[in-house]
Formats: structure tokens, sequence, C-alpha cells
């Protein structure tokens, strides 16, 4: 029998990387974790470990499998050791999918049928600390991004309410299921409380939808110039910095004066540093040839003196420039959180060793301000790369009324890399009730609007030169009021139940 519950495990995972994109079959998420419910047993704690272990891992594996591509193209690791890197991966990754479904049984077994309030409470609670503990979230909530009318309750819970969600109607279903072995009753309070809730968040969201669009047909736009390159890194690398920038360059510069408000350069489009060279003088004459602002993706060089040992220590930045329309720069953002073994090697540092055997992440230091670009028409905030996906991070920024992500997907080629990074951070939109305009080297770029409307989209690996418009409005929400009160709750009501359950059993 154990055989078969692994394999039910196995594919169980496996159906997680068709809820998210390319696939999105998001409504199968409503039912995808009965199976895992049915492979699980009450009193196995040993097999419940090692079921929730494969589910993980092979969930994260498969979800994450471009990172072999990735691996291979752009470092010394061959593609037996990415293999082997992927899979180490997928078990470190895995094992929130672990403590989740190890917790299902003793949860049942310590609170009855209300475990089935307490595993959504579980899950929401592993999932918020696993994005800052494991600094890639995943959050289950965020398959439902295509869809409008759940999605609106990101709006009230952040993301977490919609993960709470599903997996309360999967609970529900696992508890008939349950119930039927056991030869008792249906649970009906629970599923039509469960119902209501679907039904309800449907109505809200139906409601705040139409509202939030009511307002946008009136609201003041952004016409934002869309560019994106059909070249990918391996292209960039064997060619020179001059013919990187003047791609860009050539592409903006064939723009009509006065037919964009703003211009945007996705992360690493200028090869140079901006903050000294001629490269910053060229955006200068072009933001004033133009008459746009332009906010540019590149780099930061700086020197700062060591006292201790007497030298000069350069210290780099993956940063947004902001020129104003008279040719200013009037502000950079440097990126406060660096991707691990992207823009830094962890430990590389305390250990120098392992960029000798590690070759390909960068040496980038974090920024410490989160900077708003004042614009004539706009307050910007410009989170880049996988910070769009931290909601946290992007919750640190001063009531900014758009978030410009600037992102650089060509290292992940054709893969669902680009579309998975892209759901994660129009999430954001939602949650803080402004607009996201997304910006990506080779794509995937779009707008995503503050009730969850994606339009503006492009193919990956799709040369882009055209203006799009952004309606530019601010909603206020609970969750950019309050940020993760709903994980709180979360956290007290489940600590809450296991203790009333404990002083019952005494």
């Amino acid at each position: 029998m154990m055989p078969l519950r692994v394999l039910v495990a196995v594919l169980s995972g496996a159906v997680l990387s068709i809820l998210a994109p390319p696939a999105n079959i998001h409504w199968l998420h409503w039912i995808a974790y009965v199976p895992m419910f049915w492979a699980l047993r009450p009193g196995e704690t040993r097999n419940n470990l090692v079921l929730g272990f494969c589910y993980g891992t092979t969930a994260v594996a498969l979800i994450f499998s471009w990172l072999v591509d990735t691996i291979t193209i752009f470092s010394n690791i061959p593609w037996i050791g990415a293999v082997i890197v992927l899979l180490l991966f997928a078990v470190v990754f895995g094992l929130p999918y672990t403590f989740v479904w190890l917790a299902a049984q003793p949860l049942r077994q310590r609170l009855g049928s209300w475990w089935v309030l307490a595993m959504p409470a579980w899950l929401v609670t592993v999932e918020w600390v696993s994005a800052y503990v494991l600094l890639f979230p995943y959050q289950q909530g965020v398959s439902q991004y295509q869809f409008p009318f759940t999605i609106q309750l990101a709006s009230v819970t952040g993301i977490w309410g919609l993960s709470f969600l599903l997996m309360w109607f999967n609970c529900v279903l696992a508890e008939g299921m349950y119930r039927r072995a056991e030869g008792r009753d249906w649970p009906w309070a629970h599923q039509i409380a469960a119902l209501a809730a679907v039904t309800g968040t449907v109505m809200f969201g139906a409601a705040r939808y139409e509202h939030v669009e009511a307002q946008l047909r009136d609201a003041e736009t952004l016409r934002i110039a869309q560019l994106q390159s059909d070249r990918g890194m391996e292209w960039r690398m064997t060619h020179s910095a001059r013919a990187a920038f003047r791609e860009w360059m050539d592409m903006t510069q064939a723009l009509e004066p006065g037919s964009a408000e703003l211009v945007v350069w996705p992360e690493g489009a200028c090869p140079y540093d901006l903050n000294t060279g001629r490269a910053a003088n060229w955006l200068s004459e072009e933001a004033k040839r133009g008459g746009y602002e332009m906010i540019i993706g590149g780099g930061t060089r700086e020197r700062e003196r060591d006292p201790l040992l007497d030298v000069d220590e350069v210290r780099t930045f993956n940063s947004t420039y902001f020129f104003t329309p008279d040719g200013e720069v009037s502000g950079r953002y440097d990126k406060m959180v660096p991707l691990p073994f992207g823009e830094y090697l962890p430990l590389g540092e305390t250990f120098p060793w392992l960029a000798d055997l590690i070759e390909g992440p960068g040496s980038f230091r974090a920024g410490d301000t989160p900077v708003v670009f004042e614009g004539a028409k706009t307050r910007m905030a410009t989170p880049i790369c996988y910070e769009a996906i931290l909601g946290y991070v992007c919750r640190w920024y001063e009531r900014p009324d758009l978030l410009v992500n600037v992102t650089n997907d060509a290292w992940f080629g054709r893969t669902a890399a680009s579309p998975l990074h892209g759901m994660l951070a129009a999430i954001r939109a939602v949650e803080l009730g402004i607009p996201l305009y997304r910006s990506a080297y080779t794509g995937l770029s779009f707008a995503a609007e503050p009730h969850g409307v994606i339009h503006s989209d492009t193919q990956l690996f799709e040369k882009v030169h055209r203006i799009v418009t952004v309606r530019v409005t601010r909603f206020d929400t609970l969750y950019a009021r309050f940020g993760d009160w709903f994980v709180a709750l979360c956290v007290l009501g489940l600590i809450g139940a296991l203790g009333a359950a404990g002083r019952s059993r005494r």
C-alpha cells in the first residue's frame, strides 16, 4: 500500500506545476490537495513524513526545473551537476510542504473536525515564515492571479487569504472522505461554511472589481514606452557593452518627442555604471530630446575608504536611475534584497574559495533606502527583479502611485521562469491597490491594474517598441494599511485552538 501512497504523493506534487504558468489550470487548485490527504494516515508519522517529503521535492523540482538550463549555460557547472543542484534545491525548498503535510493528521486527531480551519492557518504560517527564511516565496494563492473575482481578496488579507481559502476548501472535501471511510455522517456544516466563504469571496471580488474599474475609467493615464529585446544573455555575453547599450538607445531614439511620458529600460539594459562615465550624459541628452522621464536599470560602482586597512574598497549596486525631462538625474535606488547565488554568493566573503569553485554570482551590495521617485504626474517605486515578489519589501516604499518592476529574466531563456516570476509579482497590484508596470529584458513585460487585470503583455524574446497606456489611481486597501494582519490572526487562532484542545484533554 505504501508504494501506491508514495506514487500519489509524487503525482500530487507534480500537479502543482500545472496550476501555475504556463499551464495556469487555476480551477484545479480547489481539489488538488485531496489525493494527498488520502495518502496520509493517522498514527503513521514516519510514513507521512516520507510522503510530505516526496510531495514537496517533486513540486519544487518541476516548478523550478528551468534552473538546470540556466546553471548549465551561465556557470562552469556541467549538466549533471546542475541536476544535482536542482535536486538539492528541491529538497531544501520542498521542506515547507513537508512541514505542512506532516501536521495534517495530528491536527485532526487533536482538534477533531475543526482541523479543517487549523490546517489552512498552519499553511499560511509556514508560507509566511518561508518568505523570510528561504527568500523564494511561493504562496499557493497566487494560482488565482488570472481569476479576477477571487484575487480581490488579496486587497484585504494579502495573498495569504487565498492560500487559506484554497486549503480550507480542500480540507472540507478531505474531511468528507475521511468520515465516509469511518462510517460517519458527511460534514454538512463545514461544507456549507466553506461554500459560503468561497461564494462571499467571489461576490466581494465582483463588487470590488466593478468599483475599481469604474474609478479607473476616469483615472489619469501615463504613457509608457514599452521596450523589450529579442536578444538573450548569450548574445549579450558575446558582444561588447557598447553594442548592448546601442540596442536600447536605438529603440529609445526611435520614439517621437513627446510620444511617451515615461521610458523604462529594464534591469541590466544599461551595461555601464551610471554614476560615472559618459553613459549618464547620453541618457540625459536623450531625456531632453524626447521630453520624457526615464527609469533606467543600470549599475553603480562606488569607492569607499577602509580606515582600518587604509585602502579603497569598491562597492557595487544593482540600481535604477530616474532622469527628468530636463536631463537631470533626480534619484537613484539601490536594490535592497540582492538575489543569492545570482547577485552575490552567500558566505562568499567569509570563504573566498567558494567564488573560485562556483563562477557566475556577482558581488552586489544591498541598498538600505526604499526610494520613491517623484515624477511630474506619478510617484514611482522601482522594485528590482524578484523584490516585486516579496510583499513585505513592496510595503517599504512610502505610498507610491505606481510600482515599476524592472527585471532581467533573459538569464532563464524560453522557460517557465519568466511567467512564474510575473505571476508572483502581479499580485502586488491588488494587494497595494496601485498599478504595477513590469519591464523585462526579453519578457514577459506587462501592466497589472489595481484589480488584477493584466494588459499590454508581451511574448518571450519578442522585440517590442510601442507606447502603452497605464491608468494610475490609488485605492486604499486593508493589506496596504496593516500588512500581514491575517497571518497574525492565523497564528493566534492556531495557538488558541491547540491550547484549548490541550486543556480539554487534561
